[in-house]
């Protein structure tokens, strides 16, 4: 099944693999647990370890079982660890066969915690406060057979920049796991999240942000949500230092003499003694590239000759224009690596509206 995926929904827009419920609006929770499939509790069971067949076989005795072979084997308590069960919370007619078995094993002092608790979190950082309203549940997935789960949703505070009228959301995401080796994470993404590669690619992006919040798999879990609600607010002061950035950019004019000068800037070319003919063809081809993106509907008209304009073209180029070898390449320089020349895109566009 396409990248773990068990289960799922996914507001107005389907995943890249077409599994899943496609809802027409944003879900209340008891509705968006139920199509996650996270609407189940975790059961500790002792682990036991079954032994080499006696030869004989009979009825159940203690320290004993008939297997199905007919053979009988002995059993002894395995110290120092537990298996987790799922006890699935559904009428007996919604049942399936992905819940209800053994998840995982993991050591007796780990605590689990139950999915019921990751939802309380995502909730409890949304609350209704002043400037801040609540949060819509985008997307929400059981995956690998109820061992990771995750949920995101719309931090509801639209921003927009002047002259555009393309709202900006930030995306929070509760990402856990139940088989001992998973923490909850609460992150702040661009990734909208559908399965187990996209969750994967989010906890990158955020772990290079640093905007990323661990809780332990301990009974006091929620102890630490005031800790969870500075970080979540680190979204929002990320999101207007952009919206101040974007307008400061957008009230910079730039003229056409600047606008060349950027493409030339942006994409320079090496010094004359290491360029080839084919060098020469590739710089002229990237910089017709850039120039194209200056007149497409993917800019606003009101941006038009700004600053904002140079920053949107230059970041469209590097994120969907360019050429790269291969998917990794592509995915690793757009979101799990720094990339140098986006760093250089704002002092670039200052230095060229003030030439």
């Amino acid at each position: 099944m396409a990248a773990l995926f068990e289960q799922g929904f996914f507001v107005r827009k389907p995943a890249w693999h077409g599994l899943g419920e496609v809802l027409g609006d944003y879900p209340g929770r008891e509705e968006a647990m139920r199509l996650a499939g996270h609407d189940f509790d975790l059961v500790e069971v002792p682990l036991a370890a079954i032994g080499k067949p006696l030869g004989a076989t009979g009825a159940f005795t203690p320290g004993h079982a008939v297997m199905p072979d007919g053979s009988t084997r002995t059993i002894k308590p395995v110290p120092g660890f537990k298996a987790l069960a799922v006890s699935q919370n559904r009428p007996d007619d919604q049942k399936d066969e992905n819940h209800g078995g053994i998840i995982g094993v993991v050591t007796e002092t780990f605590q689990p915690v139950n999915n019921s608790v990751c939802w309380d979190i995502i909730d409890a950082i949304c609350e209704p406060r002043p400037g801040f309203t609540h949060a819509n549940y985008e997307t929400g997935a059981t995956l690998d057979g109820g061992r990771t789960c995750f949920v995101t949703a719309w931090l509801d505070e639209p921003r927009m920049v002047t002259g555009d009228d393309s709202p900006i959301y930030p995306y929070a995401a509760v990402n856990w796991g139940h088989v001992g080796n998973g923490s909850i994470r609460l992150i702040r993404t661009s990734v909208r999240e559908v399965c187990a590669n996209t969750v994967a690619m989010a906890e990158a992006e955020a772990a290079k942000t640093g905007f990323n919040f661990t809780f332990r798999h301990t009974k006091n879990v929620m102890d630490r949500i005031e800790d969870a609600k500075l970080a979540i607010q680190g979204i929002s002061d990320a999101t207007s230092d952009f919206i101040e950035l974007a307008e400061e950019l957008a009230a910079l004019p730039v003229t056409k003499r600047q606008r060349e000068e950027f493409v030339l800037s942006f994409i320079p070319s090496p010094p004359e003694a290491l360029t080839s003919t084919r060098v020469q063809r590739n710089i002229s081809e990237a910089r017709e590239a850039v120039r194209r993106i200056f007149d497409s509907p993917t800019i606003p008209e009101a941006h038009q000759f700004t600053g904002y304009w140079l920053l949107m073209a230059g970041t469209e180029y590097l994120d969907h224009v360019r050429g790269y070898r291969n998917s990794n390449t592509h995915v690793g320089r757009t979101l799990l690596r720094p990339e140098p020349l986006k760093a250089k895109l704002v002092p670039m566009i200052q230095e060229v509206a003030l030439s």
